[in-house]
């Protein structure tokens, strides 16, 4: 065997019978397998310091935006810290079943969830991102905008448009539901007067 070859192919029957199955199996000499294991080495070791340097990268990001989101917390107003934790309650209110019902012949629960929530997702962000503008009509169509969900979340279940289940029970999402917007109304008409 020359030293400079890297592989050698041998050809071994892998089963002695009526039908050999043959395979090529890839020999290799000592100085070849160093090599090969040093390239892999290698790439295995540039990934993994590119893997953390994205990590660090990610985090260094991450901890950047809560420190902006601190500094701009620290500096609103008390309603405005409201709007701002409000945020979480608007997330669990998207999240949460409104109803539940039972069909007896399967006998498990099955939950509803709110047909509104994708327009208090907008609400949320947009009262989210009210908190960087300083307009003189955003209280009013802070106020506006939640009295408009609020009406609606009230009318649906009065109108059984939750579910045609029968009978099915009001869960705590459905009140949560109600208490965001209304958190968002008091905290913008606080905000409001506060200006004034």
């Amino acid at each position: 065997m020359n030293g400079r070859v890297l592989l050698d192919c041998i050809e071994v029957c892998l089963w002695d019978g009526p039908l050999c199955l043959r395979a090529s199996v890839v020999a290799f000499n000592n100085e070849s397998t160093m090599r090969i294991l040093e390239v892999i080495i290698d790439i295995a070791l540039f990934l993994f310091e590119k893997l953390k340097e994205l990590v660090l990268f990610l985090l260094e990001l991450i901890i950047s935006l809560m420190k902006k989101l601190y500094e701009k917390f620290d500096e609103v107003s008390l309603p405005e810290k409201a709007i701002f934790l409000n945020t979480a309650l608007a997330f669990l209110a998207v999240v949460l079943p409104v109803a539940s019902f039972r069909i007896p012949a399967f006998g498990s629960d099955y939950y509803v969830n709110n047909p509104l929530a994708v327009y208090l997702i907008g609400i949320t962000i947009f009262m989210f991102a009210s908190l960087y503008f300083s307009w003189r009509y955003i209280p009013a169509a802070r106020v506006l905008l939640n009295a408009y969900y609020l009406f609606w979340v009230i009318y649906i279940p009065l109108a059984d448009g939750f579910t045609r289940a029968q009978p099915h029970s009001i869960s705590f999402g459905f009140y949560l539901n109600i208490i965001v917007p209304v958190i968002y109304i008091v905290a913008s008409g606080l905000h409001w007067m506060g200006e004034r």
